[in-house]
């Protein structure tokens, strides 16, 4: 249950009844969840996010080449900074300027 913070009360629910569950053709796989490790700074996210850009090296089995098995994940010696960017693009395919508010929308619906 989602709950929100009142002021000198302490934490409360939202609402009244519990979330409904997710529709099934929702959930994700487990195995859809891959961690890249970019320069020892470890970023989540979702193999058909990475997907939906199949012409790019993250996009695509190139990635595979960078795989580490031992530690069951991508690891790229690059910049975590700068990757931080690259990823929230493939997340959200619009560039927003440093210190610019974003729309709500921007982040998917609202529940």
């Amino acid at each position: 249950m989602p709950f929100a913070r009142a002021a000198a009360v302490g934490w409360m629910p939202v609402a009244s009844a519990p979330m409904p569950a997710p529709p099934r053709e929702k959930l994700r796989d487990r195995d859809g969840l891959i961690v890249l490790n970019v320069s020892g700074t470890k970023f989540q996210t979702w193999r058909d996010t990475l997907e939906r850009y199949p012409d790019t090296l993250l996009g695509s089995s190139e990635r595979d080449f960078f795989f580490h098995e031992e530690r069951n994940e991508f690891f790229f010696d690059r910049d975590p900074d700068i990757f931080r960017h690259i990823l929230n693009f493939y997340l959200v395919p619009k560039l927003w300027p440093a210190g610019r508010i974003r729309p709500a929308s921007t982040f998917g619906p609202a529940p």
